[in-house]
């Protein structure tokens, strides 16, 4: 035997170590791919859940941390062009099972519900004042109601476009009769659509502040008509470029509302009324707080891990992902050192 050939304890240590390596990686993953054995995953869930009643959310988040990723996801991401065609293809899927869908609106809210958020609207006696108000003396919408009254005049008076267009060269009697009613045409309207904005404005107005008994019973008979229409007899009457239109305008208004400095401080104020609140639980008990126990947890793991799992070893990954979760231990110089120290004794 040459004494001079022989392997370094280093190497051997080296190959013993990669060794134990393949070995590990080979156990884990057939624990996380049998699916007869679902110990391992249960095991693992049943440890953190456990260790998960020790733990208080102050102790492992901080505040300034959770109002930072706010600001990084709330304040400042912005959706790429995929996620924007992905909204637009949603939208599109959205709008087509509306327009074959038999479902009516009763289905969707009940009388009961319907009575509830109606009486809850009542309430708010000092909102309705406050409409009324701005119905009297808002800018806006006396220029809103004005466009509606002249949209309302010309849909109903095609008679006064004939008149405008109309022309009379032969008569020079009639020409000018016609002339001067001509020119007293746009003051008649524009008097004519005033006085129809006022009465529109007033009109709502009155509605507004009627008593609650009466204004319950104009909703209910709203209702009462509505909830017997289907999806798909309201919703045909929108096209599906309406419906992608209306998200990515919500998406955009967002984006815009998001910059003000009242609406961050709005949010960062409920993240450090969630910190102050629930700060002190656990993290058990945060779970427990939306209805998720141990159990669930197990079930869900059960749900998406075995097909994730496969599909990770048919691609090859499977083997790397574990490997790379372990592999810095075995390379660990002071690993190699204790090996090398323990088959040395």
């Amino acid at each position: 035997m040459d004494l001079n050939h022989s392997p370094s304890p280093s190497s051997v240590a080296q190959e013993f170590a990669q060794a134990l390596l393949l070995e590990q990686v080979r156990f884990i993953k057939q624990q996380l791919l049998d699916e007869n054995n679902s110990k391992y995953i249960q095991k693992f869930i049943s440890q953190v859940y456990q260790h998960a009643d020790q733990i208080q959310l102050k102790n492992i988040i901080q505040l300034e941390q959770l109002q930072a990723v706010v600001q990084k996801y709330a304040f400042e991401l912005n959706l790429g062009a995929d996620i924007l065609e992905f909204i637009g293809f949603s939208a599109q899927k959205i709008h087509h099972y509306a327009v074959n869908s038999d479902t009516i609106f009763n289905d969707l809210l009940s009388d009961d519900s319907f009575e509830l958020w109606l009486l809850k609207v009542l309430e708010l006696q000092q909102f309705r004042y406050y409409l009324q108000e701005n119905l009297e003396h808002n800018p806006q919408i006396q220029q809103v109601s004005l466009q509606l009254a002249n949209q309302i005049v010309e849909s109903n008076t095609p008679w006064l476009d004939q008149l405008r267009q109309y022309n009379v060269k032969q008569n020079r009697f009639g020409s000018k009769i016609l002339n001067f009613i001509q020119d007293q045409q746009q003051n008649i309207e524009l008097k004519l659509e005033q006085q129809l904005a006022t009465a529109i404005r007033k009109q709502i107005s009155n509605i507004i502040l009627l008593p609650n008994e009466n204004l319950a019973n104009i909703a209910t008979h709203l209702w009462t008509d509505i909830k017997q229409r289907s999806l798909k007899e309201t919703f045909s009457q929108f096209q599906s470029i309406d419906f992608e239109e209306f998200f990515i305008l919500v998406y955009e208004s967002w984006k815009q509302v998001r910059q003000t400095d009242y609406m961050q401080q709005v949010i960062l104020n409920v993240v450090e009324a969630y910190y102050e609140y629930f700060g002190d639980c656990s993290l058990q008990e945060l779970l427990l707080s939306v209805g998720i126990d141990e159990k669930d947890l197990f079930i869900e793991a059960q749900r998406f891990a075995p097909h994730s799992l496969t599909a990770l070893e048919q691609h090859g990954l499977l083997d790397d992902l574990i490997k790379s979760l372990i592999e810095p231990f075995y390379l660990d110089e002071n690993t190699q050192r204790f090996i090398a120290n323990y088959l040395n004794k």
